[in-house]
């Protein structure tokens, strides 16, 4: 049975036993600072179910409460709305209300008799005062076990190797799951930065936050989450007492609503290594403490290794997927990615454009040119692709003479044009420095999803294709010019 059926039950046995008009029990609450009403039996229609009030503001109730003793009225000669529960006036004659022992509080009871509470009443309701009390404290146990419990499965769940590394995000969330109970927090989330730090990207949410938020990124000057990326220090803010200034997470715009606590750290190994921030949010004021605080930097210092692992993982993995000269993606890698990124254009009715560019007769001058200045030469090439395109492009080296680009959203004049610019700059900048023995021409071909090809394979086919064919109408047009 839960404690406040037991105490409505203690309530109405109150009641009955002393004939009384109203049986209360009241609680102090340390945070507020005020007195509740936790349960109470009564005949009036005018009682203020959810009535809070100050030791000083509360009457005869508060009284009690304030100065630790029983008291007995046994006649109102005045105003009897010094009783703070009724939401009008009663005509109550005798009030009698002892102390709790446990948690601080009142147990009282009155009547609309005068002089009905004897002595025996008030021992009477001293021992009620004591089952209330102990119930209080069972319940007080029970909740600081529930804690506990809940502390030990976060401790668990955080100390567990996550099995899926490759993605760090499914553990964070699991992280955020179990941490959002213990410390009684509305939400959670770990954001990581993107576009070389400029942004916050949240990847992992527990609790009430908006779906969007996650399918954007914010910039680091702006919002709680940035300061403590930049700044590189954690923020525990139990309760924001600026009325004029509303707080926000990311932005004014990020959807988040109100913030009324947060504890906010950053995910960093290093001192220059920062893999995010963590934070947690209530709605209304947070009773924070020592703690709290304590079991979330343990999170996330736990998080920040997996983050560790992962990042490392993900180098290695990216040291392994280049091309070891042009450092731009081999083949293979590029192949997958390209696999990847029109699943998600044909999920999402998208373009996604495949252009390849070749260096025409590269061949023949890797037969007297070395080893050395045939990788500088491809470097070049590499560096001057990856100047003219767009951060969000993909560059994949294919051989010594090829590379492929992949353009998403784009349509096909813009990737001609885009194209275009390239090979002009190859020209200018790279090959037309050489020489004329043998002269090296960039030309290129290219092929769009779904317009051109319905599979990864099929655009490679066509974009190939696309290639030959403008590297025969670039020859034709070459014998033309010599035999003029």
């Amino acid at each position: 049975m839960s404690v406040d059926r037991q105490l409505d039950d203690i309530t109405v046995l109150l009641s009955n036993c002393l004939d009384a008009y109203t049986a209360a029990v009241f609680l102090w609450d340390d945070r507020s600072k005020l007195l509740s009403l936790r349960a109470f039996h009564s005949l009036s229609k005018h009682i203020i179910s959810e009535v809070q009030f100050s030791l000083e503001d509360g009457g005869l109730v508060g009284w009690v409460a304030k100065n630790n003793q029983p008291l007995t009225v046994d006649h109102f000669d005045r105003d009897s709305r010094i009783l703070p529960y009724y939401g009008s006036e009663e005509n109550i004659k005798s009030f009698l209300a002892v102390p709790l022992s446990g948690p601080r509080g009142v147990i009282c009871v009155d009547s609309k008799r005068q002089y009905v509470f004897t002595n025996k009443d008030q021992k009477l309701l001293s021992g009620f005062a004591t089952v209330v009390a102990d119930a209080l404290s069972a319940e007080g146990e029970s909740r600081q076990h529930l804690r506990q419990r809940q502390l030990l499965t976060l401790w668990r769940r955080a100390d567990a190797l996550p099995a899926d590394t490759d993605d760090p995000a499914p553990y964070l969330t699991r992280l955020l799951d179990s941490a959002c109970p213990y410390l009684r927090a509305d939400a959670g989330l770990v954001a990581v930065p993107v576009k070389n730090g400029e942004s916050l990207q949240p990847v992992a949410a527990s609790g009430s936050l908006p779906a969007i938020l996650m399918r954007n990124a914010y910039p680091v000057d702006q919002g709680i989450m940035g300061w403590i990326y930049q700044n590189r220090k954690s923020l525990t803010i139990p309760r924001f007492r600026s009325r004029t200034r509303i707080p926000f997470l990311f932005g004014p715009r990020d959807g988040v609503g109100s913030i009324g606590g947060l504890i906010g750290m950053p995910l960093a190994w290093e001192a220059e290594e920062v893999g995010g921030v963590m934070a947690f949010i209530s709605r209304t004021e947070a009773d924070w403490g020592k703690e709290e605080v304590g079991a979330v930097t343990a999170v996330v210092r736990r998080a920040c290794l997996v983050l560790q692992n992962f990042t490392l993982k993900r180098e290695l993995a990216l040291v392994r997927n280049l091309d070891p000269i042009t450092e731009v993606c081999n083949t293979e890698a590029f192949d997958r990615v390209l696999k990847k990124r029109l699943e998600r254009c044909r999920e999402r009715g998208s373009n996604l454009g495949l252009g390849i560019i070749a260096i025409q007769e590269f061949e023949a001058l890797s037969t007297r040119v070395a080893l050395p200045g045939l990788a500088a030469l491809r470097q070049r090439m590499a560096s001057t692709l990856l100047r003219r395109l767009r951060r969000t492009q993909l560059v994949g080296c294919l051989d010594q003479s090829r590379f492929a680009v992949l353009f998403e959203d784009e349509g096909e004049r813009e990737i001609r044009d885009q194209l275009l610019a390239i090979s002009a700059a190859l020209d200018q900048e790279v090959l037309a420095p050489l020489g004329d023995d043998p002269r090296l021409e960039a030309s290129f071909g290219f092929a769009i999803f779904p317009r051109d090809a319905a599979s990864a394979d099929e655009l490679w086919t066509m974009g190939f294709q696309a290639l030959a064919d403008q590297t025969s109408s670039m020859s034709v047009s070459c014998n033309q010019m010599r035999s003029a």
